[in-house]
Parts: C-alpha cells; structure tokens; sequence
C-alpha cells in the first residue's frame, strides 16, 4: 500500500449479524448437549443417589443460568437483525386444553428460513402475556392478539405479509383442546419485553 492509498476496513452491519447468528446457533447446541447430559445422568441408575440428585441439580442450575444468558444474547442478535436485510421471525406452537391449561410445544426462530429450536421457557413466557393480555377466552385473545399484530407489522414491513401467521386446529377426540401455531416477527420479543 502507497502512502496515498487510505484502506479501510471495518465491520458491516451484515458482518456483526453473522457473527452473532453464529454465537446463538453455539449456545443453542450447548444447552442441547447440557439437557442431554442431565437426562442421561437422571437415566443412569448406576450412579448412587444422592451422587445423582447432586449432580442434577448442580447441572440444571447452570442450565438455568445460561438460558438466562442465552436470552440476553438472543435479543441482542434480534436487535441488530432489524438493523439489516435479514429475517429473523419467532414461531410458536403450543396448545390450550379443555378448562384453559396451556401446554408449549415448540418454539423456533426462524432465520432466513432456517429454523433453530428455542428454549421452552421463551415461548411459554410470551404465550403467558399474550393469553393474560387479552380477556378471559384464550382463543379470543390469540386472535385479538393476532390481528392488532399482523396490522402493525403489514404497514411497519410495508405489505410483507408472509411475517405473521396463525393457524388455529381444534381436536375433539380424544380430549378437547385447539393447536395453535403463530409466527410473529422476533422483534416482538424486544416489543413486549419478554424476560426469563
């Protein structure tokens, strides 16, 4: 490089969101491994007792803690995904049973059409606030929910509809409940201020 020519180098915006999508995907696949140590330890009748419930418990509280700093980071990963030409969407399965319990599913983020499996806790959170949110019927408040959201998000992304949805399947036999699955934008977590 001659004395005149100036180069610069610095990070993009596009750069820092596959940095921290990478750092998410690795703290996702080290609280998989965790869970899978603490179920096998749990399985393992060899192991004596009390060794066991200690090693469980010791375990999970270090799961916990980092599902608490898994978050942190997830909503900043979101927050710089809404500064690029990125998609980063939430998506939601879970199921309201006859008498108003609610049971999560599964719960993803869905980066560019890839979709990577979130912790529980994440959705049963956010599936809280919207069920509490919205009066006593749950399926009302989802669809309530829904659509106040799918009208914010069509004029915030200009038409792009394909970023909310909601599909609602009511079972009868052999128990009454409705499936529901609803993909919102991620930044709806930052919005409600979802916190484990």
């Amino acid at each position: 490089m001659t004395d005149n020519q100036i180069e610069l180098r610095g990070k993009t915006p596009d750069d820092e969101f596959w940095k921290r999508y990478s750092g998410v995907r690795t703290m996702l696949v080290h609280m998989k491994e965790r869970a899978d140590l603490i179920r096998r330890i749990r399985d393992e009748m060899v192991i004596p007792a009390h060794a066991r419930d200690l090693a469980i418990k010791a375990l999970s509280v270090d799961l916990q803690e980092n599902k608490k700093i898994f978050f942190d980071y997830l909503l900043n990963f979101i927050s710089v995904s809404m500064q690029v030409l990125h998609r980063a969407d939430i998506e939601m399965e879970f199921t309201i049973i006859e008498g108003g319990r609610v049971e999560m599913n599964s719960n993803r983020l869905i980066v560019d059409g890839e979709e990577l499996d979130l912790p529980i806790e994440i959705g049963s959170r956010f599936t809280g606030i919207i069920l509490d949110s919205k009066g006593p019927k749950k399926i009302d408040a989802v669809l309530l929910f829904f659509r106040e959201q799918e009208a914010r998000y069509d004029k915030l992304f200009g038409g792009i509809m394909d970023r909310c949805s909601l599909q609602i399947m009511d079972e009868l036999y052999p128990r009454r409940c409705t499936h529901i699955k609803l993909k919102l934008p991620a930044q709806s977590l930052i919005e409600y201020r979802i916190a484990l």
